[in-house]
């Protein structure tokens, strides 16, 4: 796959039911908003402040060429130009959070570039023949098998271990989808191992802690309503 959230997003989706797994908190929704900045990170278009990695501040390269503002990609290019106008550097907490409630449901914008790619077709239905929903099933399964045996060889034997496959990790750790891709025998030693992985992707980093912060938001609101 070309982007991040492209392989997150496939990692996610059962393809017996056409649905993403269930994601708590949107914790998927955040990682395919984080993943837009590790893109752009991933393609030197941005860079981490690595002096001040506690807030994970975001910084852009501006070169002389002035080619900064161009991935090659609108829908990339539109968020790339944001940071570049904003006044001062962001954390990336900052602007996973701001995208996060711009795209209410990114799943679906997703989803249907895969389509368009020819990688899912979409099959619409009708919960008790009222509710539309659509799923999503893919048009050669073998897409999926390659993305998650690239992850685990990645996780479990340290193969094809490189910057990339490490944004990738971080984000499906931040994505609560480590049970979607390790057996319950695995996982013990999977997690202490994305762990690791993940210790250095600040990006991965400011998107699981926005997470908590909606999980600790959530749980406390329900103690207040008790």
């Amino acid at each position: 796959m070309q982007y991040l959230s492209q392989d997150l997003i496939l990692l996610a989706l059962n393809p017996q039911t056409g649905k993403t797994c269930f994601s708590l908190y949107a914790a998927l929704d955040y990682g395919l908003v984080g993943s837009l900045l590790l893109d752009l990170v991933l393609q030197g278009k941005l860079e981490i402040d690595n002096d001040n990695r506690a807030i994970c501040a975001i910084s852009a390269l501006r070169n002389s060429a002035g080619t900064a503002g161009n991935t090659g990609d609108e829908f990339l290019n539109r968020h790339l130009n944001e940071v570049l106008a904003s006044s001062r550097p962001r954390t990336a907490r900052f602007w996973v959070t701001r995208w996060r409630r711009r795209y209410r449901w990114f799943q679906p914008i997703v989803l249907q570039n895969l389509v368009d790619l020819g990688i899912l077709k979409r099959q619409e239905q009708r919960i008790l023949g009222l509710f539309p929903t659509q799923r999503y099933f893919l048009t050669d399964e073998s897409i999926q098998r390659e993305i998650v045996q690239q992850v685990r060889a990645a996780v479990l034997e340290g193969i094809g271990l490189d910057s990339r496959m490490a944004a990738l990790i971080s984000l499906m750790q931040a994505s609560h989808l480590t049970d979607a891709v390790f057996r319950p025998e695995e996982r013990p030693e999977a997690r202490s191992r994305i762990k690791a992985i993940a210790e250095g992707e600040l990006v991965g980093q400011a998107v699981s802690k926005a997470i908590l912060t909606i999980q600790t938001a959530a749980t406390l609101g329900a103690v207040n309503v008790r």
